[in-house]
């Protein structure tokens, strides 16, 4: 009555997976039936968790899968970006906060910060 181990399904493949959710799903459709005639059937509870964990690990390899496709790329999907906070995600980048506009670099240029030298 020991339920699938999460690493154990990790080295399965996308077809092994979703053949053995069909085997719980179908489990878990006989068990419903044999709980009209027995009140109690602990089972089900682990076949539903089973069939959570196989799940959860083929949307975790969709997602692995979907992520290598957009490393390294300009965009990506919202759900795949960092989180951070909003004040966070509307801070200027590094470049656009040296930025200077023409008329401040020419400023800049005729008229340099003074050095003062102090008489010790």
């Amino acid at each position: 009555m020991a339920g699938v181990k999460a690493f154990e399904l990790r080295t399965k493949s996308k077809d092994q997976l979703e053949l053995q959710l069909v085997e719980l799903k179908k489990e878990l459709a006989s068990l419903k039936v044999q709980k009209l005639t027995r009140p109690s059937l602990p089972k089900i509870h682990t076949v539903r968790k089973n069939i959570a964990r196989v799940l959860t690990i083929i949307n975790l390899q969709q997602r692995e899968n979907v992520a290598a496709f957009y490393s390294g790329k300009k965009y990506q999907p919202k759900d795949l970006r960092a989180k951070k906070t909003r004040a966070i995600r509307r801070q200027l980048t590094k470049f656009e906060k040296f930025q200077t506009t023409d008329k401040a670099r020419k400023q800049a240029i005729a008229f340099p910060q003074r050095k003062f030298a102090i008489k010790a």
